[in-house]
């Protein structure tokens, strides 16, 4: 790290870190004023021009804690797109992640500018509630056909977890729908974002011994993230610098980072998802252990001696039957793509690492379908940071992908 990295970084970690749980929504739904509102205050996204006159909204439930809205244009082109949305945490009720409305705002305004109908919906579980989330998004679908008119075409846009939610969909009934793009996307499964965030823990205690309270498995009933996951990591890594670029070297955690900023903020986001996601796993795996790193021998371009001792002292935690049935069930993506899919990625993703493009690169290859998967990576740091322009490319690519004969 450079010197100029270490001295600023208790300060850019504390104040300006972007956090899963800062995108989780504190409201079951967004009118489209609210959204609005935040939309000024945004500035991640820049779409240029604005959706045209004579929309028309419809708005309900589907089942219960599940709200979905319908926009079709005045000049409609028969084609429906459906937004999957990301990752609520389970301290916040049901709803849209707040800060993917202006990326939500500005795929319905390009959307719309084409001619299409466009539509999302919350979902009744917060979490990893993949289950849920895939049949909402799949009952909009029959509800968008019931309440105007069946589309000629739907197509898929599924934000990070989203994305999965995109390929479970697409991947089970296929002949539903058009084409996808996925920004983000947890593609690599479930289990290969838990299992991330759970080796940075366990690597964390290694290389800052005593920092975190609890362990893996265990939290302080009172867990207050920015006291006790946030602020002592950023002042740990702070202090020694080292380590943490010493974590970052070891094989089975590929950080995303270019510098000490992104560093340490990519290894709090994974701690700060791994805390978040405790509760909500455990009560899903009825309390059994979801992460095995009881065989595992941590590789690296680390000093021989120093990789001894890792996998020495390294605390070693064991998964159960029920976890290992739940992780597998909900939801791996199989990789049997029978449509085109159109990805979009940032290089330095801190929250779903651009390995998930891979793995499921490997998934789709070891089938047959490579051909159906199209993976742009943009590079920059951040999730979900795309320009209007790289929107509507990616956009624009997956309508062509369905066009074609």
């Amino acid at each position: 790290m450079r010197p100029s990295d270490r001295s600023s970084l208790p300060t850019v970690l504390l104040l300006g870190i972007v956090l899963l749980v800062g995108s989780c929504s504190k409201s079951p739904t967004t009118s489209p004023d609210q959204q609005q509102s935040v939309l000024r205050g945004a500035t991640h996204v820049a779409v240029h021009g604005a959706r045209g006159t004579g929309e028309r909204m419809l708005q309900g439930a589907i089942g219960p804690g599940s709200q979905y809205v319908i926009w079709v244009p005045e000049s409609w082109n028969g084609d429906l797109v459906v937004y999957a949305h990301g990752y609520t945490a389970p301290m916040f009720p049901p709803g849209i992640p707040p800060d993917e409305i202006q990326l939500m705002e500005a795929l319905h305004q390009i959307a719309a500018q084409a001619g299409f109908a466009y539509a999302y919906s919350t979902y009744s579980q917060t979490g990893f509630g993949l289950k849920d989330a895939s049949q909402r998004t799949d009952q909009l679908v029959d509800i968008f056909g019931s309440r105007v008119t069946p589309p000629s075409r739907t197509f898929l846009i599924g934000a990070s977890m989203g994305g999965l939610v995109a390929l479970k969909l697409v991947e089970a009934h296929p002949e539903r729908y058009a084409g996808v793009l996925t920004l983000c996307g947890l593609l690599g499964g479930m289990n290969a974002e838990i299992v991330y965030a759970s080796h940075v823990r366990v690597l964390f205690d290694y290389f800052y011994p005593g920092v975190l309270p609890g362990n893996l498995y265990e939290l302080p009933a009172d867990l207050d993230l920015e006291r006790d996951i946030i602020g002592p990591a950023a002042t740990a890594i702070a202090a020694n610098p080292q380590a943490a670029f010493a974590l970052s070297q070891v094989d089975q955690v590929p950080v995303p980072f270019s510098n000490g900023v992104e560093l340490g903020g990519a290894i709090i986001q994974a701690l700060v998802l791994q805390a978040v996601e405790l509760e909500d796993l455990l009560d899903r795996t009825h309390g059994q252990g979801f992460f095995d790193n009881t065989k595992t021998i941590y590789t690296g371009s680390l000093p021989t001696e120093l990789l001894k001792d890792l996998n020495c002292h390294v605390a070693r935690y064991s998964s159960g039957e029920a976890a290992d049935r739940f992780l597998g069930k909900y939801y791996e993506p199989t990789g049997e793509l029978r449509l085109s899919v159109v990805s979009l990625h940032t290089s330095l993703d801190p929250v779903v690492p651009l390995f998930h493009e891979n793995e499921y690169r490997s998934r789709v290859e070891d089938r047959g379908w490579g051909l159906n998967l199209h993976q742009t990576t943009v590079e920059r740091y951040g999730h979900l940071i795309f320009t209007g322009e790289e929107l509507t490319n990616a956009f624009g690519e997956m309508l062509g992908l369905a066009a074609a004969p």
